[in-house]
């Protein structure tokens, strides 16, 4: 529902959430820590949150500050797929770093993952999704950086492939009971993609899933997600 946006009560939602999200009462949302943090001191620009349009610019006023900018947003579908998709990207990334193949492979790997953002937007979102959501503002390309660079999945994926151990084993030793987001996100966009007869349309997302169910290894990644003539 692009016109009512919902309210984002994680860092990272999943595609094709309830239709009655949009009436969910901001002020009742609860806070949660998460385990793990990107940084000692979040100097950071907001995370992907959306709130009613009535509200958001006193919502602006109340939470901007020198050291934690805001940013309104009008793309509701675009910001929401931005939370979730990253972190399916995130695992990828942490895989190709763990096995040690440097920035330059962790960043083919965030360039597909931007580009199937953007193409997911687009084709099930229609004229609803700007692909500068994804390009330039902090619920894309800033959240994938920071995401692919230290964010949770990211970690657990990079010791899954150094240690040669399932990430579930990894999430089990180093969440303290909590879970990754970028695993359920992975099998949920690919149920979709299947239902929809898309998976090779998303070469990344299909490779992370596919991964995830040991049908390949993270060494594979660069043949699966290759463009092919």
């Amino acid at each position: 529902d692009s016109k009512h946006p919902t309210p984002a009560a994680t860092p990272g939602g999943t595609p094709g959430g309830s239709p009655k999200a949009s009436q969910v009462d901001l002020t009742n949302l609860v806070a949660e820590s998460i385990k793990n943090a990107s940084g000692k001191i979040q100097h950071l620009k907001s995370l992907p949150s959306e709130y009613p349009a009535l509200h958001a610019r006193n919502m602006k006023k109340l939470f901007h500050r020198p050291y934690f900018h805001v940013r309104i947003v009008s793309d509701v579908a675009g910001v929401s797929l931005g939370g979730a998709l990253k972190n399916v990207v995130a695992l990828g990334a942490g895989w190709v770093d763990g096995l040690g193949w440097g920035d330059n492979a962790k960043a083919a790997v965030m360039r597909v993952g931007i580009m199937e953002e953007v193409r997911f937007g687009k084709m099930f979102f229609a004229d609803t999704v700007r692909a500068e959501s994804f390009t330039e503002e902090s619920c894309g390309v800033a959240d994938m950086i920071t995401s692919c660079g230290s964010g949770r999945n990211f970690r657990c994926a990079k010791m899954s492939a150094a240690e040669g151990k399932p990430i579930s084993e990894i999430e089990k030793r180093e969440l303290n009971g909590q879970q990754l987001q970028g695993t359920g996100t992975a099998y949920e966009v690919n149920a979709f993609l299947k239902m929809q007869g898309k998976e090779k349309e998303f070469p990344l997302f299909t490779a992370v899933y596919n991964i995830l169910e040991g049908k390949y290894q993270a060494k594979d990644i660069p043949d699966l997600i290759e463009q092919k003539d």
